[in-house]
């Protein structure tokens, strides 16, 4: 696959991706306080994309040798980082983030995989990664609108939490043999190619911007389906 398609295949997502999350918090405003948040919100989740690709086009996340800390594994440990520390400290964030069918339904981007799958057969990256990671991510997406739609359903919040758990395991199990399947200190699949491509611009995007983005919401969906604690939180 051409870097010209493969950049509409992924930049394209990620722009509607930070549009759709915006579009959410905006919708879930109720005060002028919670407006604001929206907007700082909003300008920081563009930010943190623009930041990524200004670096991914730089090669800033491409691993220099076997035994240096993956550049990648630090952005992906900060932004966790980060992610948590601001929902943490602001109601008003958490108070933008409890329309459960809203936080489902932005899972939809996880379609995404099929560009993994093609990939794979260009031999552009290998199946050890491509293959699980791509067709878990085909499921999470596929299934997203409508698990959301049953949320009212009887049995809807359940199917909810086995939607949100299996999404979880999917980027779990992406960040994982990302990086067992690339070279650095963590590689301990030597497969031919390796994952390297996923530190290049602008398949980047995926790990270092879109995955903890969809890790921070699966949470967040599953903390108040399962025990209703982030609710709580939010009026706090």
């Amino acid at each position: 696959m051409s870097t010209s398609l493969l950049t509409v295949l992924v930049v394209g997502p990620t722009v509607a991706v930070v549009v759709a999350v915006f579009v959410v918090m905006w919708k879930a405003r109720t005060t002028p306080a919670t407006s604001r948040t929206a907007i700082v919100a909003g300008i920081a989740l563009g930010a943190w994309a623009v930041a990524v690709i200004v670096l991914g086009v730089r090669g800033a996340f491409i691993q220099p040798d076997g035994d240096s800390i993956p550049p990648l594994g630090i952005e992906l440990g900060l932004a966790f980082v980060v992610l948590v520390v601001a929902f943490s400290a602001s109601a008003s964030l958490r108070s933008l983030f409890t329309n459960q069918q809203h936080l489902i339904r932005l899972n939809v981007w996880r379609l995404e995989g099929i560009v993994f799958l093609v990939l794979m057969f260009n031999r552009q990256m290998p199946a050890l990664w491509a293959l699980p990671v791509g067709i878990g991510d085909i499921a999470v997406g596929a299934t997203a609108f409508r698990v959301a739609n049953q949320l009212a359903t009887p049995a809807g919040r359940q199917v909810a939490v086995v939607f949100n758990l299996f999404g979880l395991a999917d980027l779990v199990v992406a960040v994982a043999l990302g990086m067992t399947t690339n070279i650095g200190p963590l590689q301990v699949f030597h497969t031919i190619p390796t994952s390297e491509l996923v530190t290049h611009f602008p398949l980047v995007l995926v790990p270092a911007f879109l995955v903890p983005l969809a890790f921070a919401l699966h949470v967040i969906s599953f903390t108040q389906l399962w025990g209703g604690s982030w609710s709580q939180l939010s009026e706090a």
